[in-house]
């Protein structure tokens, strides 16, 4: 996924995607994480940096949680 700069992000305890932009990719003792900047269910823009498992690269709709949609 280093290459993957647009992808849905999942965050802890939110139960949609969003779509994101990867701004940057750093090694950490666990593994990889990337800067991810996206906007919020309420519009607000974020920036964090984000485990490799909350993230899916950007190829179809966004997982809403339910089976429509």
């Amino acid at each position: 996924m280093s290459g993957v700069r647009h992808v849905w992000v999942r965050p802890a305890f939110v139960p949609v995607e969003m779509p994101g932009l990867v701004l940057l990719w750093r090694p950490t003792s666990n593994g990889w994480q990337a800067l991810v900047t996206w906007i919020d269910p309420v519009g607000r823009i974020t920036t964090d940096w984000c485990d490799p498992s909350t993230l899916r690269p950007i190829e179809g709709r966004p997982a809403t949680g339910s089976r429509y949609g």
